[in-house]
């Protein structure tokens, strides 16, 4: 850890977060210095954690060497997705996201799969280049998003004139649009051609393949709109295609914006068991919400909890960022944009029942109005240095600890509007709990958290605040089968202990 802090240079900011005006009401019921009282129950267990993960895009590769210093960039994979003793306060990633490229190119009258020259394709090889070192520390779940299909087969962006774009029209013109159902099957195959690439050509299989980005956004970067009955249709197509090719890669739907968004886009194919039978991921963005205790949108989370188990099809955050005003800072590396990730984790967990959580990108550039990268960009002001955001740090709170075969559990206690939020875990075995606990307001916050009359054993802190980069925090006091503690204001702490048999 001291390794990695030294190449940290972070802004000291001073800010104060909506939640300050809660604070004082959320615990009005508490008399000062009272213990907040939450009961954890083990045996409570919903779903099974498949990981975490992050996004890698065309141009990958080059924001990774955006890191000046070759061994920068070596530390930051390890951080990233390292399991090695120098990566024992990284974040433990074990999910890659990739983008398809839109434009490979055909290759002449092929003997063969592959059909297109992914080989030589830039935004493929950027891709493939940037993830590579990953696979020297771990062997990662792989799943691939399309933003847009080739642009010949869509229709023009501002969907009134269904008619072909040629090639030589793609600048500007894969922003938008729609896919022309006659080339439901010529785009099929290309996405299948490009899982195939993965699996024959460099060796590595994808796991899951989404149908769309935000199908549901005509974005100014590439983009493709459908409709739910269009995304239903496709997918029976897309299914068939790769079922028929020998491909065993699941689909995912639908990845809208937002989780009332991404259900409408879900609903008409989840309801067809033609094409239900091909999807292995319930998925949504995370956006929209505001990051406030009074508001209340976990009915959309619950709609897809409830798909999950009537269907048992897990569910998936396949992406979420933190957008910012032009005029506001870019990237924001401090605990306001911390408090912000570990908000969204605990509601898409405790709600949704999510089984992955995923950010947007690794790393992004500095241009972009918002906090795109689990690092913070390398160019711009970094001028080349690799830096860990606090956001980095408590998404490591989660990741670090909660591994692949962990279960979420149930913890009662918390109010309307609450400052404290807390979202547990336990290891396949039952014998070791995770509870990691996120203190919004602007004031230290007791907790107490019993068990039940179930034994625990010794229990370990980490914690991420302004002060701290999950590093350990003081010594909770420990019974049989209960501890308290004092978290930080606006901090975010994991607890681990264990649960004997």
């Amino acid at each position: 850890m001291k390794r990695f802090a030294a190449l940290i240079a972070l802004a000291g900011f001073c800010f104060a977060l909506i939640w300050q005006a809660e604070s004082g009401r959320a615990n009005a019921s508490v008399a000062q210095g009272q213990a907040r009282e939450f009961a954890v129950h083990p045996g409570q267990l919903y779903q099974k954690m498949i990981g975490f993960g992050a996004g890698f895009n065309e141009v990958a590769e080059q924001l990774m060497e955006n890191i000046a210093k070759p061994q920068d960039r070596t530390l930051a994979y390890e951080l990233l997705y390292g399991e090695s003793a120098a990566a024992a306060t990284g974040t433990r990633l074990n999910i890659v996201r990739l983008v398809v490229p839109p434009d490979a190119k055909r290759l002449p009258s092929p003997a063969g799969p592959p059909h297109y020259d992914w080989a030589n394709d830039d935004g493929a090889k950027s891709e493939w280049a940037a993830i590579q070192p990953i696979y020297q520390l771990i062997t990662p779940i792989l799943y691939a998003v399309p933003f847009t299909p080739p642009a010949e087969w869509k229709t023009r962006p501002n969907n009134a004139i269904p008619a072909p774009l040629p090639r030589d029209t793609l600048s500007g013109q894969l922003s938008g649009g729609s896919l022309m159902p006659e080339h439901y099957r010529d785009y099929a195959d290309y996405l299948a051609d490009f899982l195939l690439y993965y699996r024959d050509t460099l060796g590595h299989e994808i796991s899951v393949l989404s149908i769309q980005n935000e199908p549901g956004v005509p974005a100014p970067w590439h983009s493709c709109l459908w409709t739910p009955e269009e995304m239903h249709k496709f997918a029976i197509v897309l299914g068939d295609t790769l079922r028929k090719r020998g491909l065993g890669t699941k689909l995912m739907l639908s990845e809208g914006t937002n989780w009332s968004g991404a259900w409408t886009h879900l609903e008409p194919s989840l309801s067809d068991p033609a094409a239900r039978q091909y999807i292995g991921a319930l998925a949504s963005h995370s956006y929209n919400d505001p990051v406030d205790p009074n508001f209340d949108n976990d009915k959309p989370r619950q709609r897809f909890a409830a798909a999950s188990e009537q269907f048992g099809i897990p569910v998936w955050t396949s992406e979420m960022s933190l957008m910012q005003k032009p005029h506001e800072l870019h990237d924001d590396p401090t605990m306001k944009a911390a408090l912000a990730v570990a908000y969204y984790i605990h509601r898409d967990v405790t709600a949704a029942h999510v089984s992955a959580w995923i950010y947007c990108f690794a790393i992004f550039r500095s241009d972009f109005p918002g906090s795109m990268g689990v690092l913070s960009p390398a160019d711009g002001p970094a001028n080349g240095r690799l830096e860990g955001p606090k956001r980095f740090w408590a998404m490591a709170n989660y990741s670090q600890f909660v591994r692949p075969g962990w279960r979420e559990i149930g913890i009662d206690g918390e109010l309307p509007h609450d400052v404290i939020l807390n979202t547990g875990f336990v290891g396949p075995e039952g014998r070791r709990f995770v509870i990691v606990a996120v203190n919004l307001s602007l004031k230290p916050q007791a907790v107490h958290y019993g068990f039940g009359g179930k034994a625990i054993g010794a229990v370990e802190t980490r914690v991420t605040s302004e002060t701290q980069d999950l590093t350990p925090g003081a010594t909770p006091t420990v019974g049989q089968s209960e501890f308290t503690a004092t978290l930080p204001p606006q901090s975010v702490t994991t607890f681990t202990g264990a649960l004997p048999p």
